[in-house]
């Protein structure tokens, strides 16, 4: 089946989120997209649009492969002043130009004057050219107290970041690095600084996210808080695994505009590089997250760390509630569903392929197994520490599933392989216990 809350393309490959930009009213979302076929190849820039982060209108793709490059990951920005000169309030789109060959990775530019519905490249391409073959995903963002436009780019077969500076957009000035981190992982990709509110502070501080493409712990997704100056960001904390599942990859954010506790959203690819190509054939291939809005919270030894809240809008979409009792159950594939109590499990199972999900809370822990024989990484339990929050949030639909451990700080994102619109699903708990089951209105 079908996602029917999250976003999936019509047809062919989906994956990291690209382009994230909001202007007169709509949410861009762009993206990695193959516009023939399923598996990866011919990279260029899918495109949808939302009034509310809920539900996507998807648009022709924006931007193409042409003859010397793939456009790989980016960003991008409103640019209100007409520094770039390329008309005032033009959208620009910040990729990564990859040569066919791989031998040579490149950041361009590109324009839109009508509000992202047709793009022009930039004829004084490449704007940033390190002559590396792994230099890649620039992520853009105006930075007020410094008054410059600040890039970041993966300097991927290094394992760090590279923070630029610019007045026009166009010509860039090397900062600083960020990085290496010394942990599990290696070959960055998609970084991420951004500012964030600390809930019950006036302080900010600021989050720098990247992704590890291989041996990464879990899906890759690991950040640090700390500080930036304009030059510098100087690392804080100790690295932290950011999702606990193995399908949350690629994420970054809209820096703005944020809500009234000043938190920006963002959406990541619920995929994973180390299984994505053997996944069943549907015609399309690949779903985003749903969009997470961010804060800082302390943990009870005072450390920061990152919360995510799925966007109240989504939330919205939800109206019908049923109260579940143990025993068995049929329910809807796409479903909000919340259990509380610290002892139970819970098995989801569809009736055509034998496919089904496992998920069993012990004390502080979650296990989720998930049954498909696609490969090992696929295969193997999810174990993740979950902390003692009382009530769990499992946000299910076609392809997908998220899970809220009730804080917002450690969230379990997986995939999975159940068909069909409804699932069979057994509770089992003590009499204590309570599962209630949310479901869309024409569901």
């Amino acid at each position: 089946m079908r996602p029917l809350y999250h976003y999936a393309p019509a047809a062919n490959w989906l994956s990291d989120p690209n382009g994230l930009v909001f202007t007169k009213g709509e949410w861009h979302l762009f993206y990695q997209y193959n516009p023939h076929g399923e598996q990866w190849g011919h990279m260029s820039w899918g495109h949808a649009v939302s009034r509310d982060l809920a539900t996507w209108d998807e648009l022709p793709p924006a931007l193409l492969e042409d003859d010397e490059h793939f456009i790989f990951s980016g960003s991008a920005v409103v640019d209100r002043a007409d520094v770039a000169g390329f008309g005032k309030g033009a959208l620009l789109a910040a990729y990564t130009g990859a040569a066919h060959d791989g031998s040579r990775q490149v950041q361009c530019l590109a324009y839109s004057n009508d509000d992202g519905r047709t793009w022009t490249k930039y004829v004084g391409n490449p704007v940033l050219d390190e002559g590396l073959a792994d230099f890649r995903d620039p992520n853009i963002f105006w930075h007020p107290p410094s008054a410059q436009w600040i890039m970041v780019v993966a300097l991927s077969a290094e394992n760090l970041a590279a923070v630029y500076g610019s007045a026009d957009l166009r010509h860039w000035t090397r900062l600083s690095t960020i990085g290496p981190h010394h942990g599990q992982g290696r070959l960055w990709e998609c970084p991420l600084l951004i500012e964030l509110p600390v809930e019950g502070e006036t302080a900010s501080r600021w989050l720098f996210k990247v992704d590890l493409l291989d041996d990464g712990p879990g899906s890759g997704v690991i950040g640090v808080i700390g500080s930036f100056d304009g030059v510098t960001f100087a690392a804080q904390g100790e690295w932290r695994l950011l999702d606990h599942g193995r399908d949350f990859y690629a994420a970054i954010a809209w820096h703005e505009p944020r809500d009234s506790a000043g938190r920006p959203a963002w959406i990541g690819w619920m995929g994973n590089h180390g299984y994505q190509a053997a996944l069943p054939t549907r015609g399309w291939r690949g779903a985003m997250s749903l969009p997470r809005r961010l804060s800082l919270v302390r943990d009870d030894a005072d450390a920061l760390q990152l919360r995510q809240e799925v966007e109240p809008a989504v939330v919205a979409l939800f109206s019908q509630v049923s109260d579940m009792g143990t025993g068995r159950h049929a329910i809807p594939l796409a479903a909000r569903i919340d259990v509380t109590g610290d002892t139970w499990s819970l098995s989801i199972d569809d009736s055509q392929q034998g496919h089904g999900l496992r998920i069993e809370r012990a004390a502080n822990r979650l296990t989720i197994n998930r049954h498909g024989g696609i490969s090992p990484a696929f295969d193997t339990a999810i174990d993740a520490d979950i902390g003692s929050g009382s009530t769990i949030r499992l946000w299910l639909d076609g392809t997908t599933l998220e899970i809220d451990p009730g804080n917002g700080t450690r969230w379990i994102s997986v995939q999975h392989l159940l068909v069909g619109s409804t699932a069979e699903c057994a509770f089992q708990a003590h009499e204590a216990n309570r599962m209630t089951v949310a479901t869309l209105p024409h569901c």
